[in-house]
C-alpha cells in the first residue's frame, strides 16, 4: 500500500507538471494575451481541406488593419514547426497564417511530391495559395502589406506563391533554394551554414556567397556578402543573404534566423517604422513555448512508470509482473561482441534501406496501402533489421545457447521451463499495453481540444488524428514496429544480450539501458558524426559524400534526421528497459515502446497520393 500511494502520488505530480507546462505554453505563443490563436479550416481549389493556425494581435480590427504574413512548413513537417516565426512576427504586430499544405498534418488531399519537385506545374503549390488568398481576403490584414516565409520545401512553395500573386511584397525562403522567377519583390534569402541540401554549389565562407547561379537568381550583378542588404525595397528589388551558424534542421528554432525574418518584414511591411509594438528582433520567448512543449512531452512519456505500478497492484493485472529470469547472462566478453554486431548491422541497414523512401512511384506502387512516406523508410529498416536478428538469435539459440540449458524462459519470452504460453497473462499485457497508449494520447488530446497545444519539441510527435488515414496508418506502421521492438528490443536486449546486475536496482536500471542505447545506437551515431563532425570543424562538407560513401538528397535527409531518431530512440529504450526490469518479460516494453513510434510517424508524416 505504501508504494501504491507513492505512486499515486508520482502519477499526480505527472499530471501537474504537464498541465502548468501546457498552460505555460498556451500563455506564450499568445504573449500573454495580446495574441489571439484560432484554428481555421479552409477548402483547396482541389476540394480538399486546409488546416491552419491564425495569429492576430489583439487590435487588429478592420479599422486597425496590420500586415499579413503566410507562414510555410517544410517537407515531412506540419505549421507548428514553425511558430517560432508565427509567434515572433504576431507580438510585433504581424497577422500570420500558418497552414499545413497538402497531405501534411491536419490537411486533407495529399503531398504530390514528384508533381511539386519536378516543377512541371508552376501552379501547384500544395495548398499554399489557398492559404495567401484567404490571409488577404480577412477584414483586418493590410491586403496592400503581404509577405511570405517557407522553410526549406516550405522556402519553395512560397516562391511559387508570391510568383502567382504579384501583390506580395516580401520574401523570406529559409533553408531552401532560390527558383529563379524573376520579379519576386524583397527577397531575404536565409542560408544555414550547415545546409544539407539546396547547397548550389556556391562557396560557404564567412565572409561571401561566390557563386554566380545565386547571384543570378537574386537578380544581382556583383559578388553578395553576407549580412547585407541590396537593392530597393520601395521598388520591391531588396536583397539580403543572412549567414546563420546551423543546420538546415534546425535553423527554424534559431535566434538570428528568427531575428531577420522579423526584422525584414519590418522594413518591407511597415517601411521601416519602430511603432508601438515593435520590439528588438533577438528579443524571443518561441524557446520557452518549445521548452514547455517539451516537458509535457517527456512527463507524459515518464508518466507511464508511475501509472504502471498503480495498475500492477491490481488484482486483474497483478500477473503480468513476473520475476525476472536469473537464469542465463551473457559473459562481458560475449556481450560487447553482440552488441557490437548489432549496433553494425544496424548502421549498415539504415541509410540504403531508409532512403528508399524517395524512390516516390515505386514506393507507392508497391505499398498502396502505406501512406506515410518517411515511416515506409523507417518500415523495411525495421523488418531487415528485426529479419538479420532473428536469424542471427536462432543461430545461436540452436548452437550453443540450447545446448547450454538456457529456455525461453531465460530469455524473457516464455511463462515457464517448458516454453509455455500463458495467453490470459498475455491478454492482461496487451491490455494494459493499451491503457498506456490511451492514457497518453488522452492526455494530449485534452492539451490539444482545450489549449490548442501540442505535446512535442517543435517537430511533430504527440497529436490527435487527423484523419480516418491517420489512424489507419498507426495500425499499419504498429505491425514492423512491434516486431522490431520484440526481436532487436526483446529477445536480442534481454535475452541472447542479457545483462547482469549491479548492487542496486537504480544502477543496474541506468548501466543497462546506457549499454542498451550502444547495442542498438551506436552505429546509427557513427553515421551521423561521419557526417557533421568534419563539417562542424571546417575540415570538409558533409562526410559520406566527402568520403564517397554516399550522397543525394535522400541520404541527407536520413542523416538529418537521425538528429532526431538517436535521442528519441534513447528516450525510449530506458522506457522498453525500465518495462522488462518491471514486469519480466519482453512483451508490455515492445507493445508500448512501438506504439509511441508508430504514433509519432503516422500523425505527422507526408500522406502520399
Amino acid at each position: 500500500m505504501v508504494e501504491r500511494r507513492k505512486n499515486l502520488k508520482l502519477l499526480v505530480l505527472c499530471l501537474v507538471v504537464i498541465v502548468l507546462a501546457t498552460i505555460m505554453s498556451y500563455a506564450i505563443e499568445r504573449d500573454f494575451g495580446k495574441v489571439v490563436v484560432t484554428p481555421v479550416k479552409l477548402v483547396d481549389e482541389s476540394g480538399a481541406g486546409i488546416a491552419g493556425i491564425l495569429f492576430r494581435p489583439k487590435v487588429a480590427t478592420a479599422e486597425n488593419k496590420m500586415p499579413g504574413i503566410l507562414n510555410l512548413h517544410g517537407l515531412f513537417n506540419d505549421k507548428r514547426a514553425q511558430d517560432s516565426f508565427s509567434i515572433e512576427l504576431a507580438r510585433r504586430g504581424f497577422v500570420v497564417l500558418a497552414i499545413d499544405t497538402l497531405g501534411h498534418g491536419d490537411s486533407g488531399g495529399t503531398a504530390q511530391l514528384e508533381r511539386f519537385m519536378s516543377g512541371s506545374d508552376p501552379t501547384y503549390s500544395m495548398g499554399a495559395n489557398t492559404g495567401y488568398l484567404y490571409l488577404k481576403s480577412l477584414p483586418f490584414v493590410d491586403a496592400g502589406n503581404l509577405g511570405i516565409i517557407g522553410h526549406s520545401m516550405g522556402g519553395i512553395e512560397s516562391q511559387v506563391v508570391a510568383a502567382m500573386n504579384p501583390d506580395h511584397k516580401a520574401l523570406n525562403p529559409h533553408g531552401s533554394m532560390l527558383l529563379g522567377i524573376p520579379g519576386l519583390r524583397n527577397i531575404l534569402f536565409t542560408v544555414a551554414r550547415f545546409e544539407e541540401f539546396f547547397r548550389e554549389g556556391e562557396e560557404r565562407t564567412e565572409t561571401m556567397v561566390a557563386n554566380q547561379m545565386l547571384i543570378g537568381k537574386l537578380g544581382l550583378d556583383e559578388p553578395i556578402q553576407w549580412d547585407t542588404t541590396y537593392g530597393d525595397i520601395s521598388a520591391g528589388t531588396a536583397r539580403r543573404v543572412p549567414y546563420v551558424n546551423m543546420s538546415h534542421h534546425f535553423i527554424t528554432i534559431t535566434n538570428k534566423a528568427v531575428a531577420e525574418t522579423v526584422d525584414w518584414m519590418r522594413l518591407t511591411l511597415k517601411d521601416g517604422r519602430k511603432d508601438i509594438f515593435w520590439i528588438e528582433p533577438t528579443k524571443q520567448i518561441f524557446g520557452w513555448k518549445n521548452l514547455f512543449n517539451l516537458i509535457a512531452f517527456v512527463v507524459t512519456m515518464l508518466s507511464l512508470i508511475p501509472l504502471t505500478n498503480v495498475l500492477l497492484t491490481t488484482e486483474y493485472f497483478k500477473p503480468v509482473a513476473q520475476p525476472r529470469p536469473e537464469g542465463y547472462v551473457a559473459s562481458t566478453r560475449s556481450w560487447w561482441v553482440y552488441a557490437t554486431v548489432n549496433t553494425v548491422i544496424g548502421a549498415v541497414l539504415f541509410l540504403p534501406l531508409t532512403s528508399q523512401v524517395f524512390q516516390f512511384d515505386k514506393v507507392n506502387a508497391a505499398l498502396p496501402f502505406m501512406k506515410v512516406q518517411m515511416a515506409n523508410g523507417l518500415t523495411l529498416w525495421y523488418f531487415a533489421a528485426a529479419a538479420v536478428c532473428g536469424l542471427l538469435f536462432t543461430i545461436w539459440y540452436r548452437r550453443s545457447a540450447k545446448k547450454a540449458g538456457v529456455t525461453m524462459y531465460d530469455l524473457g519470452i516464455s511463462y515457464d521451463r517448458t516454453a509455455k504460453m500463458d495467453w490470459r497473462i498475455l491478454g492482461k499485457t496487451l491490455l494494459l499495453g493499451g491503457i498506456c497508449f490511451l492514457w497518453m494520447y488522452t492526455l494530449q488530446g485534452i492539451a490539444q481540444w482545450a489549449l490548442g497545444q501540442e505535446f512535442r519539441f517543435v517537430w511533430p510527435f504527440m497529436r490527435r488524428f487527423s484523419s480516418p488515414i491517420r489512424f489507419a496508418s498507426f495500425w499499419i506502421y504498429l505491425i514492423p514496429a512491434l516486431t522490431f521492438f520484440l526481436v532487436n528490443g526483446g529477445l536480442f536486449l534481454f535475452g541472447q544480450a542479457r545483462q547482469r546486475e549491479y548492487a542496486t536496482p537504480r544502477r543496474t536500471l541506468f548501466v543497462w539501458w546506457v549499454k542498451n542505447c550502444y547495442a542498438c545506437l551506436f552505429g546509427l551515431f557513427l553515421i551521423w558524426v561521419i557526417q557533421y563532425l568534419p563539417w562542424f570543424l571546417g575540415i570538409s562538407g558533409p562526410g559520406l559524400p566527402a568520403l564517397g560513401l554516399a550522397g543525394g538528397d535522400s541520404i541527407m535527409m536520413w542523416t538529418l534526421w537521425l538528429q532526431v531518431l538517436i535521442p528519441e530512440f534513447a528516450f525510449l529504450l530506458f522506457l522498453l528497459t525500465w518495462f522488462y526490469r518491471r514486469t519480466g518479460k519482453v512483451y508490455l516494453g515492445a507493445v508500448v515502446v512501438s506504439s509511441l513510434v508508430s504514433w509519432f510517424i503516422s500523425v505527422g508524416g507526408a500522406l502520399a497520393p
